[in-house]
């Protein structure tokens, strides 16, 4: 038997890598003959760098810039070839701060522009922005105004999301998001009234109408702002999986793991999990999903995924649950316990 890992990093506690070489060193310690296989993976959140720099021709940059406070830092990114990947949680990521009603009015996608003005003098010809993981909602205002004087011409623009939010109302940017980033309930009525403001302008002045276009509303509206710079939005899960060949791996596998943090019917839309499951059902090989927690209503999931289990092995404070060690221990021994399972099966 041959089995593929491709989990998710669990936000805050550990990555895609560590989670998937411990659910397979679980594997190997009881069945040390089986064939196992590790794909780090990353749907356009946090974590992009981190899988892709496990490419051959994978080059770690950085250059100066500031964050989404304006403080200075020095931001990585990757050059594959002529291809720039940039990801935005590590210059404007909510983890940067202290989220609060003072932060966000502040926050701004400003810096990410020295960061795209690095890559093309570096010789990069495509530029993809991961959009996930953001502190700001500023509409991509910031960004915009970064490389307003930046030539542009010759280089593909794309921007990698796992939402498809539109860029204002009920289910736009400040609505969806701006709370988990500090947001008052005035401030998200303020920031969508000002980014209602904004597409109306452009859809008059432009004719480009961000309403109409998935996923404008990732990253407080970054993904708008990528559009109107001539850019494109796509599924940074499908962009990803075709970089590391995922669907040749589960198409050669007869068991597939995935799994990330936390596991409910919302991880069906563009999340690691979902497209695991999809892929692995498409060329009908069994897909459990190992989480940190999961909901009683999976959605759409329940028709893709052979299981999903929590790795927790009891009542545990959030604090203790994602302690890094504590994950890679509990995902090594629920990891061993489902294959413990399936092989019994096979004898």
């Amino acid at each position: 038997m041959k089995i593929l890992a491709a989990i998710d990093s669990f936000k805050g506690s550990a990555t895609s890598e560590q989670l998937n070489t411990a659910a397979l060193s679980g594997v190997l310690t009881v069945f040390p003959d089986l064939q196992v296989q590790s794909i780090p993976i990353a749907d356009g959140g946090e974590g992009v760098l981190d899988v892709l720099a496990h490419q051959e021709n994978a080059i770690r940059k950085t250059t100066q810039t500031t964050d989404l406070l304006g403080r200075q830092l020095e931001a990585p990114y990757l050059l594959l070839g002529d291809t720039a990947i940039i990801e935005s949680a590590k210059i404007i990521g909510i983890d940067l701060i202290t989220v609060g009603p003072e932060s966000i009015s502040h926050a701004t996608t400003f810096g990410l522009g020295a960061v795209v003005q690095s890559a093309i003098q570096a010789g990069a010809r495509t530029i993809i922005v991961s959009l996930g993981g953001t502190g700001t909602s500023d509409g991509g205002q910031g960004f915009l105004k970064s490389l307003e004087a930046t030539d542009l011409s010759g280089v593909t623009l794309i921007g990698a999301s796992d939402v498809t939010n539109p860029y204002y109302g009920e289910n736009g940017a400040a609505t969806i998001f701006a709370a988990q980033k500090g947001a008052t309930t005035g401030q998200i009525t303020q920031f969508n009234a000002r980014d209602a403001r904004f597409a109306q302008e452009i859809l008059k002045n432009r004719g480009i109408d961000l309403q109409k276009i998935p996923g404008a509303g990732a990253a407080g509206g970054l993904g708008g702002a990528i559009v109107l710079l001539g850019g494109q939005l796509i599924s940074g899960l499908e962009l990803i999986a075709d970089l590391v060949h995922l669907e040749q791996a589960i198409s050669e596998s007869d068991l597939v793991l995935t799994g990330e943090g936390h596991l409910d019917h919302q991880s069906c839309q563009g999340k690691v999990v979902s497209g695991v499951a999809k892929l692995a059902k498409k060329h009908g090989k069994p897909c459990v999903a190992l989480v940190g927690s999961r909901s009683d209503d999976l959605g759409m999931l329940e028709n893709d995924l052979t299981a999903a289990f929590s790795i927790q092995t009891g009542p545990v404070s959030l604090d203790d649950a994602i302690m890094t060690q504590t994950t890679l221990k509990n995902m090594a021994n629920t990891a061993q316990n489902v294959v413990r399972l399936i092989e019994s099966f096979r004898r």
